[in-house]
C-alpha cells in the first residue's frame, strides 16, 4: 500500500485575521496492478517487476557458488519477464505477444529485458533470488509507435462540424470503480452513440511515449486534483465498458464537453482513470 499525505487548502475555513488555512488530510493510494505467476505489472507508478531464483550447481560452494547462482537467478528474470510481458495488453484487441510475432519487435523487447534493472538479491546459502524491473516507458516506446491508428475514426473527426464551445477544461477524470476494467497500454473512450472521443488518434506521441495514455488511481478525490489533470478536469462516471473490458464508454454530456473544450488535453494525454 502506498500512503499519500496530500494538504488540502480550505478556503472557506477563514480564520479571525481573514487568511485560509491549511489541513493535512492522509490519503491512502493503492497502486493499480495485474499480478500473475511470472511478474506484475504496475500501472500507477509505472514499471513491470518479477524475480528469478536458481540454486548454485552441485560442488561449488563458497563465493563461486552464489557467483553461479547469481547468474542463473538473473537468467530465470529475464525468462520470467519476456513471459509476463507477453501478456501485457496493449489495446483493447491485442497484447504483446501479437506484437512480439515481429522480428523486429521481439529483439528490441529483449534488448529492453537484457538492460533490466535488478533492485536487490537475496543468498541464504544454497539458492539465490534477484528482484528486476522494467519502465513501463521502455515498453511504450516499442510498441505505442506500431499501434495502428483506426482511419475511421480520424475521418469521422476530420468531417464531424466544430462542436459548440463548453469551456477551458484541463483534463479527464473518469470513475470506472465500479466496473471490472482491464488496465491497457493503450485504449479509447467512447460516447454512447459509438463515436470516439480518445484514444491514440487524439494523442501527440511524444505525450503518449513520456507520459502513456493516462494514469491509473484509486482514490477519486485525490485524482480529481492530481497535476496531470488539474486545475479543471472534467469529471466523469463511465457508463459501460466496451471492446474487451478495455475501452470505456462515458456520458454523451460528458463527450461533448472533452470536444468543446478551448484546450484540447487529449494531445498531451491529460486523462486520468479512478478503477477499483
Amino acid at each position: 500500500m502506498k500512503r499519500l499525505l496530500v494538504f488540502l487548502l480550505m478556503a472557506l475555513m477563514v480564520i479571525p485575521c481573514g487568511s485560509a488555512s491549511a489541513i493535512e488530510v492522509e490519503v491512502e493510494l493503492h497502486p493499480i496492478t495485474t499480478q500473475k505467476e511470472k511478474g506484475l505489472i504496475d500501472w500507477t507508478q509505472n514499471y513491470i517487476e518479477a524475480t528469478g531464483m536458481a540454486v548454485a550447481p552441485k560442488g561449488k560452494q563458497g563465493a563461486q557458488a552464489k557467483a553461479l547462482a547469481r547468474r542463473g537467478a538473473i537468467v530465470d528474470l529475464q525468462r520470467n519477464l519476456l513471459e509476463f510481458m507477453g501478456g501485457v495488453q496493449v489495446d483493447a484487441r491485442t497484447t504483446m505477444d501479437d506484437f512480439m510475432a515481429e522480428d523486429m519487435v521481439r529483439s528490441e523487447v529483449h534488448g529492453v529485458i537484457k538492460n533490466v534493472e535488478l533492485l536487490k538479491g537475496e543468498w541464504d546459502g544454497e539458492a539465490y533470488t534477484v528482484t528486476g524491473r522494467i519502465k513501463l516507458a521502455e515498453v511504450r516506446s516499442i510498441v505505442c509507435p506500431r499501434v495502428p491508428v483506426d482511419k475511421v475514426i480520424i475521418e469521422t473527426e476530420k468531417k464531424a462540424p466544430p462542436p459548440k464551445t463548453s469551456g477551458r477544461y484541463t483534463g479527464l477524470v473518469i470513475d470506472l470503480r465500479h466496473l471490472p476494467l482491464i488496465p491497457s497500454v493503450t485504449f479509447r473512450v467512447f460516447d454512447e452513440s459509438g463515436r470516439a472521443v480518445y484514444g491514440v488518434e487524439f494523442t501527440e506521441q511524444k505525450w503518449l511515449l513520456q507520459s502513456g495514455i493516462c494514469s491509473y488511481y484509486n482514490n477519486i478525490n485525490y485524482a480529481q486534483g492530481e497535476l496531470r489533470v488539474a486545475p479543471n478536469p472534467i469529471k466523469t462516471k463511465a457508463v459501460r465498458l466496451s471492446t474487451g473490458n478495455v475501452d470505456i464508454v462515458i456520458p454523451n454530456s460528458a463527450a461533448a464537453m472533452v470536444r468543446g473544450s478551448s484546450y484540447d488535453f487529449r494531445k498531451e494525454c491529460k486523462v486520468l482513470l479512478v478503477v477499483k
